[in-house]
This record gives structure tokens, C-alpha cells and sequence, in this order.
């Protein structure tokens, strides 16, 4: 019994090190199509930068992935979890994008959204301080400092766009993750893909948020939990695929792809729309 068990455990080494070697192609991918833009992006554009953000985040995260994925113990892989649920959310955003009429819309909607959870946490610290310290801590802002920075904001011509209405600080308003998943209807690969990507979004959850289980997931000697990893891997794949294609639009730029990811490891590209068949 001990001997079988350490030749699963090798065999799964051998496993995670081919994910590494996956994270690491997917960082090459992505960095290739990245130094195509080198000098091309110069003026700050919303929706250009968006798609601009997700491609250098692929190709960061997937670095890290590459470096943390190797040689790791199969028991010891919270970390890789953590890190695909921000991959997976940037696929599910990006095929939502792809499908809607109106993305340049829905690109100011999300970055409205982060705004006002910013100003909102801005708010909480200094409500508190001033509850709890009678507003006497150097390290928070009072009331009046907040206002400030709120009048700087909203002055600022380029973020009209963000509010709903400006002179009450309110700002538009995007929909929940839930939603955006359940509002994505294309082809019957693309709708499989969301599907999964949202269940494997919704598991890698509870390694950000714990939960007892987690530490139960990890320790089952499962191949499943590195399968999981390499399925997400592919969603990144395509994330890398769907965030260049603003730029083969806009720029006429033709998409880098590492054809050894479709050949020896079989990812698939996920066509979104019937009509690019």
C-alpha cells in the first residue's frame, strides 16, 4: 500500500510540473501578443485599456502560476485555487463582453462599480475613525478630506461618464457575477465552457472565502483536483484569444497562438458566436 501510494505521488509531481510548464506557455502567449502593442497604445482609451489590463494580467498571474505550481505538493494547492478564480472571472467578464451589443457600455459599468466600492471603503474608514476616535487618527481621513477628494473626482471631465447622477455621487450600477454568467448565451461550446468555468469559479471561492471543506478537498488524493487546474488553464487560453481580438478589430493585429497548446495538450479555442463559424 505505501509503495502505490508513492508511485501516485510521483505521478502526480510529474502532473503539477506539466501544469507549471502549461502557466509558463500561457505567460509566453499572452507576453507575445503584449510586445505586438509595444507603442501602439499611447493615448489612454477606456475600452482599449480594459482588454490591455486583462492580457498583462494573464500574463503575470500565469507566471506566478508557473512558478508556484512547480514541484508542489498535491496537498498544498490553495494557492493556484486562489489565483484561476481571478483567471475564471476575467473569462466569464470577457465572454460576456464578447456576446454584448454594447461592451464599451458595460467596460465604464464595471470600472463605475469599482469606483464607487472604493469611495464606499473610503467612507467605512472614515466613518469609523470618527465614531472611534473622535476623528483624531492621523491615518484616516476626516469627514471634510473625503469630500475633497469626492469634489476632485466627480471634477474630473473623463469620469462623468461614470455616475447616473453626479451632484449626488451616485454612480451606474453593474450587474452581479451571477448574472453575467447567467446572461451569456452563445454557441453550445460557449455556454458548456461558462458553465464550468462558473462551477469551477464557485469552488475556488471557498479557498478565498474558508470553509472547513477546503482543507478536506486538499488532503483526498484525487486526480481530479489537478484536472480542475488544467481545465481552468484552457479558459485562460481563450481569455488571451478573446481580450486580443479589440485589437485585431482596431488595429488589424493577427493573434499569437502557441499552436503546441492546441496540438500536444489539446485545448480547444471556444468559438462564442454562431455567426464566426
Amino acid at each position: 500500500m505505501y509503495f502505490k501510494t508513492k508511485i501516485n505521488n510521483m505521478a502526480n509531481l510529474d502532473y503539477i510540473n506539466r501544469l507549471s510548464h502549461i502557466a509558463l506557455l500561457l505567460h509566453e502567449m499572452a507576453n507575445k501578443n503584449l510586445d505586438q502593442l509595444a507603442g501602439k497604445c499611447q493615448e489612454k482609451h477606456e475600452m482599449q485599456d480594459y482588454y490591455l489590463g486583462i492580457l498583462r494580467r494573464q500574463a503575470m498571474v500565469c507566471h506566478d502560476l508557473h512558478l508556484i505550481l512547480k514541484n508542489r505538493p498535491q496537498e498544498n494547492l490553495t494557492t493556484p485555487y486562489v489565483l484561476l478564480r481571478s483567471l475564471l472571472d476575467d473569462f466569464i467578464h470577457l465572454i460576456y463582453l464578447d456576446l454584448h451589443d454594447n461592451p464599451t457600455e458595460e467596460i465604464t459599468k464595471i470600472n463605475a462599480k469599482s469606483h464607487k466600492e472604493h469611495f464606499e471603503s473610503l467612507a467605512f474608514l472614515t466613518n469609523s475613525q470618527h465614531q472611534e476616535n473622535n476623528g483624531e487618527s492621523m491615518n484616516y481621513l476626516t469627514p471634510e478630506g473625503l469630500g475633497e477628494i469626492k469634489t476632485i473626482f466627480k471634477s474630473k471631465p473623463e469620469n462623468e461618464k461614470y455616475f447616473t447622477n453626479i451632484d449626488e455621487f451616485e454612480f451606474k450600477r453593474f450587474i452581479q457575477f451571477r448574472q453575467v454568467a447567467e446572461k451569456i448565451n452563445g454557441t453550445e461550446t460557449c455556454n458548456i465552457a461558462r458553465d464550468r468555468a462558473y462551477y469551477l469559479w464557485k469552488d475556488f471561492s471557498s479557498f478565498v472565502h474558508y470553509a472547513n471543506w477546503c482543507l478536506e478537498y486538499e488532503l483526498t488524493e484525487d486526480i481530479i483536483k489537478l484536472q480542475v487546474i488544467e481545465e481552468s488553464l484552457q479558459y485562460v487560453f481563450n481569455s488571451i484569444l478573446i481580450a486580443f481580438k479589440y485589437f485585431k478589430h482596431t488595429l488589424g493585429m493577427k493573434t499569437i497562438i502557441n499552436t503546441y497548446l492546441i496540438k500536444e495538450i489539446k485545448f480547444g479555442v471556444i468559438i462564442t458566436k454562431q455567426e464566426q463559424q
